[in-house]
């Protein structure tokens, strides 16, 4: 496992980290998260924006899910060995000192594609009614 001191040096906007988070319900597990926050706004424990990342959804995903690459056993660059998707409406904030290990990275594209959405369904001033997703 990587430890703390490794870790730091290597978070960055797209990274893949393993932290204990909350779900919609309050139960705290280990899992993956994607690191949203921009890399120049890195500042010693001071707090991160990520995506959780889930294996339960359905096929194919609503909106608010970006499906991440993955293989068999692990996808070279994501590291994840299961079907997973980057959940843009679960918003997760942590520290750097909360992140157990990295793990990964998304490719830019789909980094891309996951900051857009984000935006875009995060936004307070819009109702996202059927017409708003139509237009992601």
């Amino acid at each position: 496992m990587t430890t703390m001191r490794e870790s730091s040096r290597k978070l960055a906007q797209g990274s893949i980290v393993w932290a204990k988070v909350a779900d919609p319900k309050g139960n705290r597990k280990l899992r993956p998260v994607v690191i949203i926050s921009e890399s120049s706004e890195m500042v010693l424990d001071s707090p991160l924006v990520g995506v959780a990342v889930t294996t339960s959804f359905p096929d194919p995903p609503p909106i608010e899910y970006v499906e991440l690459p993955w293989g068999h056993p692990r996808h070279p660059a994501t590291q994840l060995g299961r079907r997973s998707a980057a959940v843009c409406r679960w918003l997760v904030e942590l520290t750097p000192s909360q992140v157990e290990a990295v793990r990964g990275f998304v490719p830019t594209k789909t980094l891309l594609e996951i900051v857009r959405r984000v935006r875009k369904l995060n936004r307070p001033d819009e109702s996202n009614d059927a017409n708003s997703r139509e237009e992601l």
